[in-house]
């Protein structure tokens, strides 16, 4: 499958809203997303089969630094290598807009993003005790330093 990748426009946070609801325990509602297509301090960067959403990645700036609160890839689409393509366009974004550095927490239980993150260069660097909820889970707490 070939993927484009850009970044969400209103017009594609139904499309989110729904991946999201249908993977998270705890999902993000239509405003926070349609806060971050409009923020200057914000991007969401989807992954489409032609015009379906597979997935997306929000990231939160304050330059030099970001933060990666929520990926997700629907389920029809997931181990076929989209995260990690999603992360890698991602990544190259970010860069092109001056980080040097992404943050992000993932439930300990979360094997296959945790997986992600470490082939992709992400460092543990903490944990939070009881971050999640629903089921009340610590947090490992994650960065990449994004290289020159």
């Amino acid at each position: 499958m070939a993927f484009t990748y850009r970044y969400a426009t209103e017009a594609d946070v139904d499309a989110i809203v729904s991946i999201e609801e249908a993977s998270m325990s705890n999902p993000w509602n239509r405003d926070n997303y349609l806060e971050a297509v409009n923020s200057d301090h914000a991007f969401i960067m989807v992954a489409a089969d032609d015009d379906i959403i597979a997935g997306f990645a929000v990231f939160y700036l304050t330059p030099p630094e970001s933060e990666l609160p929520d990926i997700v890839v629907a389920e029809s689409y997931r181990g076929k290598g989209l995260g990690k393509a999603l992360l890698s366009q991602s990544i190259a974004a970010l860069k092109a807009q001056g980080i040097d550095t992404i943050y992000l927490e993932v439930r300990v239980s979360n094997t296959p993003a945790r997986t992600l993150y470490s082939r992709l260069g992400f460092e543990e660097i903490g944990k939070r005790k009881y971050f999640y909820s629903n089921p009340v889970e610590d947090a490992i707490c994650m960065s990449l330093r994004i290289e020159e």
